[in-house]
């Protein structure tokens, strides 16, 4: 089977590139964090990022 990722974890990393974005159109210095920095964040707050895993 093959695994599903979570809408909510979809929003959380279109939010995250948005916010980030936002901050960079507003005159900030911004590092972008990595896909994995912000699966890894997503995880320690709700959990896996996959509806189903194998």
């Amino acid at each position: 089977m093959k695994e599903i990722k979570r809408k909510e974890y979809l929003q959380y990393l279109a939010d995250t590139r948005d916010r980030e974005f936002r901050m960079k159109d507003a005159g900030y210095q911004v590092v972008h964090k990595s896909i994995k920095e912000i699966r890894a964040e997503f995880e320690s707050k709700f959990g896996s990022i996959y509806y189903i895993k194998h």
